[in-house]
């Protein structure tokens, strides 16, 4: 990752990718809890272990087993490519994204939470998002 120190406008054109991306995120994340709630269940439809994979329970089995790992890696990536733009995602729950900026001649971060239409908050770089303060 290459962190890079942002404008205030160069951090905000981002937003409307970032909700984008967060929201996909969030999405995958369901899906990998679903289907990892659906491997137990078949796990212990199994008694605890597919030992014959011919099987349809052991055909299923393996299938989401791959699925899950096809879209963990995607999930990863997603992450990556956001951290990839020099930003920084702190919480995905949250929608908690902190951007490096210089603020009355000190780097400090900018905050942005999913939903803000704009950046309009900043931290210092050993603060949490819970002690923003406007700009």
């Amino acid at each position: 990752m290459n962190p890079k120190v942002f404008t205030l406008q160069e951090a905000n054109t981002l937003i409307p990718n970032l909700e984008q991306m967060l929201d996909q995120l969030l999405d995958k994340k369901k899906q990998m809890q679903k289907m990892h709630d659906q491997l137990l269940v078949l796990d212990l439809i199994t008694g605890g272990g597919v030992q014959d994979y011919q099987s349809p329970d052991g055909k299923e089995y393996v299938e989401k087993s791959a699925e899950l790992e096809s879209l963990i890696l995607s999930f990863e990536e997603d992450i990556l490519r956001i951290n990839q733009q020099g930003c920084f995602l702190r919480d995905l729950e949250r929608g908690v994204v902190d951007f490096f900026y210089v603020h009355n001649r000190e780097l400090v971060y900018l905050c942005w939470k999913r939903g803000e239409k704009k950046i309009r908050y900043y931290h210092d770089l050993d603060d949490g998002d819970r002690n923003r303060k406007p700009l």
